[in-house]
C-alpha cells in the first residue's frame, strides 16, 4: 500500500504525515536523549549494548559475540578493552579454546548494567508520557512489527541497534 504523498509545501512548524520522517525524527531525539542519559552514567550506547549481550550470553567468546553484534573484530577488541578498563567485563580463559577469551561481566559491570537499563527506562517513560498504559501497547505492537519485517529483510538482529555498528 503506498501512502498518499503529503501536501506541499508544508507550513513551519508542521510536522509531515510521513511514518519514516516522524520515526527518524524521533529515533534521532530518543538516541541523543539515551545517549546523554548513559554518558551521566559513564557508558556509551555500544558499550550498554555489549553489557546488554554480556548478561544474557555470558562465556561466549570475544569473537563470538563481535559475530552476534556484527561488529568487525578490530572495533570489539577496542570496545571490549574500553570496558575492560572500567571494571566492567573480564576476558577468562575459554573452556573449549585455549586461543580464545571468554567475556564476563564484572560485579561493577552487573552495577552499570543495572544503572543503564534505569537510565534508559527513565528516557523511555519520558518519551511515552503523552500515551496512555493502552496507547503505548498499540505502539510497541506496530513498531515490533515494523522491526520484524525489517529484520526478515535482512536487517538488524534482534534486540541490536544498528547504531552500535556506527564509529
Amino acid at each position: 500500500m503506498t501512502p498518499p504523498a503529503p501536501r506541499l509545501p508544508l507550513t513551519v512548524g508542521e510536522l509531515p504525515p510521513s511514518v519514516a520522517f516522524l520515526l527518524s525524527r524521533l529515533g534521532f531525539e530518543v538516541s541523543r536523549e539515551l545517549g546523554e542519559a548513559l554518558a551521566a552514567r559513564g557508558l556509551e550506547q555500544r558499550e550498554f549494548g555489549l553489557l546488554r549481550l554480556l548478561a544474557d550470553q555470558e562465556g561466549h567468546s570475544q569473537r563470538a559475540l563481535g559475530t552476534m553484534l556484527r561488529i568487525p573484530p578490530n572495533r570489539m577488541v577496542t570496545l571490549v578493552d574500553g570496558l575492560e578498563r572500567k571494571g566492567y567485563v573480564e576476558r577468562r580463559a575459554h573452556p573449549e579454546d585455549r586461543r580464545a577469551h571468554a567475556l564476563a561481566l564484572t560485579e561493577a559491570g552487573n552495577t552499570a548494567l543495572g544503572q543503564a537499563f534505569q537510565a534508559a527506562f527513565g528516557v523511555e517513560a519520558s518519551t511515552c508520557e503523552p500515551l496512555d498504559a493502552q496507547e503505548r501497547e498499540q505502539l510497541l505492537g506496530l513498531l515490533g512489527k515494523l522491526a520484524r519485517a525489517r529484520i526478515e529483510q535482512g536487517g538488524s538482529p534482534p534486540g541490536l541497534h544498528p547504531g552500535m555498528l556506527e564509529r
